[in-house]
């Protein structure tokens, strides 16, 4: 039995909901290898193309064609921050549905900012950032898609904050599965939710099968990364392969790939891990590639 299994088991043993299955989060057997599916599958993430959509290069109907065409990985994922104007807009989310059924690509999760705090020491503010995600998930659900991401990163004492955390997420993850059919992810980003032991610890408190982690390799800020994925890997639905620069060997210069992706499949993972190129001077499509071929080196070198 693998670390990730053991602690899945016992967090259902201490109260958690039946297992939630849905492909943005495959259950690892006791070996990564037990399948002859790879155990690591490629996705794309939306930000990757922040300036182009911001400048309006390209539209978020472009984007599905974009990634496919132009670096053959057909799963993608979103941001709301891009899109926020078609909140509730059902004709385009399943135009953008169709779009991606049309290339034989699929949509795993979306990225979600909320004005109201998940992780507020208010409840009423809680509550309203219940109601901000639901049409998002109500997108994602059209989508065809597994979880969204949300936020819990506000201000304040640490052992305080990760009570509102767990009160906000035990909520909003009910409404999830229940209503929509949907996991909720949690990533490091920014506040305490930057630090590994934390977010841990509130997925103890947690203790829902359909929420979990998605650990990205660069937004642990002074916290170790290394150290803080290996926590977060036990709940991971989903990893983001942050990538910002790249050496003359094709080796990302602010993450030792090699050491992160061992670390991911010790643990027992098996699923997406979505490409995030944060890169500046170069084109999206090319620092998606740049990153889609270390991954897939690494992942030869670990067989």
């Amino acid at each position: 039995m693998n670390r990730r299994h053991a602690l899945r088991t016992f967090a259902l043993s201490a109260g958690a909901t039946a297992p939630f299955l849905s492909s943005c989060s495959q259950e690892a057997g006791d070996s990564a290898g037990s399948s002859s599916e790879p155990w690591l599958k490629l996705a794309v993430q939306q930000y990757s193309f922040n300036k182009e959509l911001k400048a309006g290069a390209i539209t978020i109907p472009d984007y599905p064609k974009t990634v496919v065409e132009g670096t053959g990985i057909k799963a993608l994922e979103y941001f709301n921050g891009h899109m926020e104007e078609q909140a509730g807009k059902v004709a385009f989310f399943k135009d953008l549905r169709q779009r991606t059924d049309d290339l034989g690509a699929v949509n795993t999760m979306m990225l979600c900012r909320s004005k109201a705090a998940l992780d507020s020491p208010e409840e009423a503010v809680r509550a309203a950032a219940i109601e901000g995600y639901r049409p998002w998930m109500e997108a994602m659900k059209i989508l065809g898609g597994d979880c969204i991401r949300v936020d819990v990163r506000s201000d304040g004492n640490a052992m305080e904050q990760m009570q509102h955390a767990i009160d906000g997420l035990k909520a909003l993850t009910a409404v999830a599965e229940t209503e929509f059919g949907l996991a909720i992810v949690v990533e490091n980003h920014g506040g305490h939710s930057s630090n590994g032991a934390w977010v841990a610890d509130v997925m103890k408190g947690v203790a829902m099968e359909n929420c979990g982690t998605l650990p990205d390799f660069q937004n642990f800020k002074e916290y170790d990364p290394y150290k803080g994925v290996e926590e977060m890997m036990p709940w991971a639905r989903i990893v983001c392969a942050k990538a910002k620069d790249f050496d003359t060997d094709g080796n990302e210069i602010n993450v030792d790939y090699r050491r992160m992706l061992k670390i991911v499949k010790d643990s027992g993972f098996n699923g997406y891990i979505g490409i995030e190129f944060e890169g500046h001077g170069v084109p999206p499509v090319e620092g998606i590639n740049l990153t889609k071929n270390l991954i897939e080196t690494v992942i030869a070198e670990l067989a």
